[in-house]
């Protein structure tokens, strides 16, 4: 048996602390984790190298792009919402027409940070749970309606957002 990393010791403390529960890959530093969001299920994977005192969260969409013309046009979506993002980012699998998104941390110490992992882990179902509309949108259009599909029109679209619950204000 493989002894395990102060750094993903760490990680599975996040999941114990936070109550999510998650799968241990046999023979890797990996936890796989699934979470309801408001738009989709995200399924992730968490993975340490411990050698580089490193955690990189990965999530991978359910959908698949049906052809060239969507592949092109979900590249342009990711490419956009990529300019927008601090932390993390999109990817496409070309050849398999599926979208990632990844985040990767590098920790000053082995035991890295619970705060940072639990946020990475925040970020990607959030990032992955924004884009997942965006993209069955992007994905049903076809022919002429796909050619003429304004991304950056689709991304200011307000109506996909879950809606900010507004504290009560006091009374005066």
């Amino acid at each position: 048996m493989t002894a395990t990393s102060e750094l993903y010791a760490t990680v599975l403390s996040v999941f114990a602390t936070e109550g999510w529960s998650c799968e241990e890959v046999a023979g890797r530093e990996v936890a796989r984790a699934g979470f309801e969001a408001h738009h989709t299920r995200v399924d992730l994977h968490v993975q340490v190298f411990s050698a580089l005192s490193a955690v990189s969260v990965v999530s991978e969409s359910p959908l698949t792009c049906p052809g060239p013309a969507h592949r092109e046009r979900l590249a342009e979506l990711l490419m956009r919402v990529n300019q927008t993002l601090t932390v993390g980012n999109f990817e496409l699998d070309w050849d398999a027409g599926r979208l990632f998104f990844r985040v990767t941390n590098l920790f000053p110490t082995p035991q890295g940070n619970p705060g940072i992992i639990r946020g990475l882990i925040h970020t990607t179902v959030g990032e992955m749970d924004r884009i997942a509309p965006l993209e069955a949108i992007l994905l049903r259009a076809d022919g002429a309606a796909l050619a003429s599909l304004d991304v950056a029109a689709l991304l200011r679209r307000e109506d996909l957002l879950p809606e900010v619950p507004v504290p009560d204000s006091p009374a005066s």
